[in-house]
């Protein structure tokens, strides 16, 4: 799938995240502090670029046991070369880049689906819960990922800010880790995981998130059905 980001053309195969990579985070959900870093998927169909919409499902506005979607802020880095079993010490050498994702969740959805031991896949892949942008920075204009500051906000109230020096997982253990068990390609997506501050997002909210050095992504959220108005 060819996708642009800035001007930039990636082919990703896949996005990986990171869960549980805050330890704020981690508290604000009351979840175990992993012992190795926590990964899963998103699909390519959740991908969006800066000012596009976010569409908030029906299937999630119309049933009050599912009505919540959060948001999620996190430095993301795109692979420039694939890697497999890469040692930690030669994980920045696979990296063309760094922009900004954000992984919206179903927060009700996820919840239940995971209380009663079922996939919570579903509450993480609905259709533009991956807003990416607004371009991807060349790993050789940043210094230290592990030192930027990144934050949230909707409709002007600051809701996430933190610091990326705060990941529990830094970037080349996150990439040993994954690239022992899947192949990592290039355009790949991997998103570090989120600091505290989640909170739902409703129709009719702008969405500004932030890193240091990267810049600036707006969403609006709009309700499904919508999209004509918007």
């Amino acid at each position: 799938m060819l996708f642009i980001i800035g001007g930039t053309k990636i082919e990703p195969t896949k996005i990986v995240c990171l869960g549980r990579n805050y330890l704020d985070h981690i508290k604000e959900t009351n979840a175990p502090i992993p012992t190795e870093p926590v990964f899963f998927i998103k699909t390519l169909n959740t991908l969006i670029t800066n000012n596009q919409p976010i569409i908030y499902p029906k299937i999630l506005y119309e049933n009050q046991e599912f009505n919540r979607v959060d948001h999620e802020i996190e430095l993301a880095f795109i692979m420039g070369h694939m890697g497999k079993n890469v040692a930690a010490r030669f994980a920045f050498d696979y990296i063309q880049g760094y922009t900004i994702f954000l992984d919206m969740t179903a927060r009700n959805m996820q919840i239940r689906d995971r209380n009663i031991k079922l996939p919570w896949y579903r509450s993480k892949n609905f259709d533009t819960f991956g807003p990416i942008g607004p371009k991807i920075i060349p790993s050789s204009d940043i210094d230290d990922p592990h030192n930027l500051d990144i934050q949230l906000k909707v409709n002007d109230e600051l809701r996430q800010k933190s610091n990326t020096k705060h990941m529990l997982f830094k970037i080349p253990e996150i990439v040993e880790y994954i690239s022992k068990f899947i192949t990592l390609k290039k355009g790949d997506i991997i998103a570090t995981g989120t600091p505290s501050g989640i909170k739902p997002i409703v129709p009719g909210d702008i969405i500004e998130a932030s890193i240091e050095k990267i810049g600036k992504i707006t969403h609006k959220v709009i309700l499904e059905g919508d999209e004509n108005s918007y």
